[in-house]
């Protein structure tokens, strides 16, 4: 026997081990190479296609945003993400059924969606729409209330009572005296229409058996919602409460045509309550009266009120109506300028004139009335 041969047995498997190794290795580092390029790959689809959903969605907003309808979108068993983008592309809900159909693939929605009756609004975003068809539909023959920005707990009384859902008597008794157990009205005081500002204006959908509680409950539950997400942190850095923010609110809304200005008429507000000078706003006045005239009379403003802010300095004693969300998100982030004075451009018109000091205000009051029609 060759004294050799074990000696080349053991190289022999030596190597074959190091082969081994190496394979391994490669194999290893291939299979780590195919893990990464995959996942940029989803990275990069994922970072494309939010791209594209961020375009899509602007898009979106010059198709759809314009009109704050809102219809029932029938979405039949059995419908595809593909059946379900098309349906709301059909009736003006979304404007890209790819954009539709992607954001459901990545946000993981695909195969979620329910079937039924579904009441979609055309300013919702992408987000909003799926969400809403992920939950429960709604029966068909569901009543829609729907209240505007900036009505007055009256305007909502009569409201609902037009629609027979309850009298206007009885929401506006229960308003005053129902029992609502809710953390931010706690140093709300007691006054006439208790609940001014804090209706919130939404549409909501009833089965046409609820109480005048049951109403006031959904508003208040909606207030609630935007109170947390976007006033509570926000109320902090201010000097004022929230009864003091939603009047101001209250007041903007009343005053604002457009939404651009209403943090401007914020900060006109702000100005004069800093100097202590009348707020002299005409919508209080007409808060007073009951009116909603564009003109406000000479008689007007002679109303013994605790809202009349022409005899009175400081904030009216409540909200004047009940604001929306820009109105809120105005009056704790009004914009900081010198203007004290604002009058409207033209009679009927939406857009308003700023003056920092009083002739400026004169001559655009004149400008104003230049375009009064007999």
């Amino acid at each position: 026997m060759n004294e050799r041969e074990p000696s080349v047995r053991r190289k022999r498997r030596r190597r074959r081990k190091s082969r081994a190794k190496r394979i391994i290795i490669i194999v290893a580092i291939a299979v780590a190479v195919v893990a990464a390029v995959i996942g940029i790959s989803y990275g990069l689809g994922k970072h494309f296609a939010n791209s594209y959903l961020v375009a899509e969605e602007q898009q979106d907003v010059d198709v759809d945003m314009n009109s704050e309808e809102t219809i029932a979108i029938e979405i039949p068993q059995g419908a595809t993400t593909r059946d379900i983008a098309s349906i709301l592309k059909e009736n003006g809900i979304i404007g890209s059924e790819l954009s539709f159909r992607i954001k459901s693939r990545f946000s993981g929605a695909d195969g979620t969606y329910n079937y039924g009756t579904f009441y979609l609004s055309k300013n919702m975003d992408t987000d909003q729409i799926i969400s809403t068809l992920q939950g429960a539909s709604q029966p068909s023959d569901t009543m829609r209330l729907t209240i505007p920005e900036g009505y007055t707990a009256r305007q909502i009384a009569a409201l609902v009572d037009e629609m027979g859902i309850v009298t206007g008597d009885d929401f506006i008794n229960e308003m005053n005296n129902g029992v609502f157990d809710y953390a931010f009205l706690e140093d709300v005081p007691k006054r006439d229409y208790y609940l001014e500002g804090y209706l919130f204006p939404d549409t909501y959908f009833l089965s046409g058996n609820e109480t005048a509680h049951d109403i006031i409950s959904m508003m208040l539950d909606r207030f609630e919602q935007v109170y947390n997400e976007d006033i509570n942190d926000a109320l902090a850095s201010t000097d004022y409460t929230l009864d003091q923010i939603i009047t101001i609110a209250s007041m903007v809304e009343s005053e604002a045509k457009l939404d651009e200005e209403r943090p401007t008429i914020a900060g006109v507000i702000y100005n004069r309550l800093d100097i202590d000078m009348p707020l002299q706003i005409d919508s209080t006045v007409q808060y007073a009266l009951a009116t909603r005239n564009e003109v406000v009379t000479e008689s007007d403003l002679q109303v013994d009120s605790p809202y009349n802010t022409y005899q009175n300095t400081g904030l009216p004693a409540g909200p004047i109506c009940n604001p929306g969300e820009a109105s809120i998100l105005a009056a704790l982030n009004p914009e900081e300028h010198n203007y004290y004075y604002y009058v409207l451009k033209e009679q009927g018109g939406s857009e308003h004139h700023f003056a920092e000091n009083y002739d400026d205000f004169l001559e655009a009051k004149a400008q104003y009335q230049a375009t009064f029609t007999n």
